[in-house]
């Protein structure tokens, strides 16, 4: 019976989710997809207090790999990649936000704002940027992405 590719990520985050924390990781997300006519495992990993460190990405891609290998429960050929969700890094959650604030982000709610992130209201769910010289007020439930924006 074939997995769907739902289910093989589900499998592979409850896999990874000890061995990352672990490692003092956190596991950032999983995807299984098709990338130039391959099946690709991701795993993207993410430090709290630190950047991801290579060494970080092979510690953690050995001992995945080591229990993938022994369970096989994904058909057929993948290459399994680990990485760090990179310097424009999507903000998923609103930890996420309180965690970069003063940095600079783009978020898109119906419309589009590039600013700082001032301050977040854990308890209104609340973001406040400085856009232009301005404080706006972005209800976190009205973000449909957003994600740190590199500065030159």
């Amino acid at each position: 019976m074939s997995l769907s590719q739902k289910e093989i990520i589900e499998r592979v985050r409850a896999i990874a989710e000890p061995i990352v924390t672990s490692m003092g990781l956190e596991l950032f997300d999983v995807k299984y997809r098709i990338q130039a006519g391959k099946w690709v495992l991701s795993i993207i990993i993410d430090k709290l207090d630190d950047y991801v460190s290579t060494r970080d990405c092979e510690l953690v891609s050995y001992e995945i790999e080591k229990v993938l290998d022994s369970h096989d429960f994904i058909p057929g050929r993948y290459y399994l990649e680990v990485s760090s969700p990179g310097l424009d890094r999507p903000l998923k959650k609103i930890e996420d936000f309180r965690r970069f604030v003063g940095k600079l982000v783009k978020v898109k709610t119906k419309k589009t704002y590039r600013g700082y992130i001032v301050d977040v209201n854990m308890e209104t769910k609340e973001i406040i940027l400085r856009v232009d010289n301005e404080n706006i007020t972005i209800k976190y439930d009205d973000v449909k992405s957003a994600n740190l924006e590199i500065e030159l």
